[in-house]
């Protein structure tokens, strides 16, 4: 048989990675077995172990794959900010803009569920690194709005960073269930609840009231 072109080869690749992004977000990595993934991309599992190593290698690069995404719709945009008001916009706009990306429209709730096994630190890892830095970009945020005394967070700036993060997760999870006014009215609220909670300036509620 000859050998496949590196066009062939590339376009293989992508076939594999788009169908294991697919199958692990709607179902999870217990969910998923190789061979599943072999059969929706059209090829042997033999085709498969020529492009990744494994399951865990190609479920952490799923994993990377959507951590993009993330990047791409939100933290690329808030870090390039240097107004922390603008970066806050910025954070609950790259979330309503992320729920719509057609890449994700099938799911990715499967990347949050637990695995049953005990031995995947490295995909552990990539995750809680993901949290981290994504953390610590919000964190920087808040703690610019407080040097410009636009919020008051006192003791809970780690904190709200934190659950600005969890809330994220918990809107963009659920993805196909709400309707992107939906989305949007929910940001709204919770901008608006969080600037009315810690903010020394009232106009700040009226500005997120236009999200």
């Amino acid at each position: 048989m000859p050998r496949k072109s590196a066009t062939d080869q590339a376009a293989t690749l992508d076939t594999i990675r788009t169908q294991a992004f697919q199958l692990f977000g709607q179902y999870g990595y217990d969910g998923v077995s190789i061979g599943d993934i072999a059969k929706a991309s059209g090829l042997s599992k033999g085709a498969m172990y020529w492009h990744f190593q494994g399951k865990d290698a190609l479920y952490i690069d799923c994993l990377r794959r959507l951590h993009g995404y993330f990047d791409q719709h939100i933290f690329d945009a808030v870090q390039a900010e240097p107004d922390p008001v603008k970066r806050m916009q910025l954070f609950f706009h790259g979330i309503a803009d992320l729920v719509q990306d057609d890449a994700l429209q099938a799911g990715i709730a499967g990347y949050w569920q637990r695995s049953n096994r005990a031995d995947l630190a490295e995909v552990d890892s990539v995750q809680r690194a993901f949290e981290a830095r994504t953390s610590g970009i919000m964190e920087e945020t808040l703690r610019l709005a407080v040097e410009q005394e636009v919020l008051d967070l006192a003791d809970d700036l780690v904190d709200m960073a934190r659950a600005m993060i969890a809330v994220m997760e918990a809107i963009v999870l659920p993805l196909q269930a709400h309707t992107t006014t939906e989305v949007y009215q929910t940001l709204g609220v919770l901008a608006r609840t969080m600037m009315r909670a810690y903010t020394k300036q009232p106009a700040m509620v009226e500005l997120f009231r236009k999200l």
